[in-house]
């Protein structure tokens, strides 16, 4: 693979629950090159989006909504038993919501990006991907979609129209096959701030990650993630750009 002059960063922010993490997270958009906010699925309402999308505009940082799973009560990171025509009505209102407030302050979006569960799950289950690509579809703005690298959903949207941009994790631990080790299991996330720095190097500069049994695999990733409810995210943000400054790579917007 050839070696990156540019990455782009994104978080998924408007995902505070009071004014210390909402600051956080204002302080994080010093820092990406994209955002992907929260908008009524898992959190948030119309107020904590616009002013995300606000401080986005005076930060130049591209957004896009993060819908998931109509599950407040779980954070959008439990499993749902809901009919394919319920998550279409609740996934186009979110997306919906989202696009009026950013219409209203003259702002394109760039991407979509799933949110917890339906994130991993809809990498590889087709019926889901599907879903997705007739939602994207239906959209009058040409957006691209944020979603795992060598997965299910990266093979099926490359096939189309819709532009993909593959995704890495510097805190979570990856499998042999790419997916992520589930949260409920020991060792899913990686703790020390020295590992995702480290992580977050090898995927942008070696381009290879190290699975939960230590084998490396090649990797290739258009942006990286970093999580805004993560309590050390500030502070990794700034190291990574740190990190990355050092080795004359920009964060920049990725334009597929």
């Amino acid at each position: 693979m050839e070696s990156k002059n540019s990455i782009d960063i994104n978080a998924d922010l408007g995902e505070f629950r009071n004014e210390i993490q909402l600051s956080n997270e204002l302080e994080i958009l010093k820092y990406i090159s994209s955002c992907s906010v929260a908008c009524g699925g898992h959190i948030g309402t119309n107020k904590s989006v616009r002013l995300i999308l606000e401080e986005c505009r005076k930060c130049g940082v591209a957004i896009g909504p993060h819908p998931s799973y109509p599950d407040r009560e779980g954070f959008g990171r439990r499993k749902m038993d809901i009919s394919l025509k319920d998550l279409n009505k609740s996934l186009r209102k979110q997306i919906q919501d989202f696009f009026e407030i950013a219409n209203s302050l003259s702002m394109p979006v760039r991407h979509i990006k799933l949110h917890g569960t339906l994130y991993n799950e809809t990498a590889r289950q087709e019926n889901l991907i599907n879903l997705l690509l007739n939602i994207v579809d239906s959209i009058e703005d040409k957006i691209s979609i944020i979603g795992p690298t060598n997965s299910l959903l990266e093979k099926i949207v490359s096939n189309t129209n819709i532009p993909f941009i593959s995704e890495a994790f510097v805190d979570r631990r990856y499998r042999e096959d790419y997916g992520l080790v589930d949260r409920s299991q020991d060792g899913a996330f990686l703790v020390p701030l020295k590992e995702q720095i480290s992580q977050a190097r090898n995927i942008v500069i070696n381009q290879i990650v190290t699975t939960e049994n230590g084998q490396q695999i090649d990797i290739n990733a258009d942006t990286l993630c970093i999580h805004g409810d993560n309590p050390n995210s500030l502070k990794l943000v700034k190291e990574i750009t740190d990190m990355l400054k050092k080795e004359n790579i920009k964060v920049q917007t990725y334009s597929s």
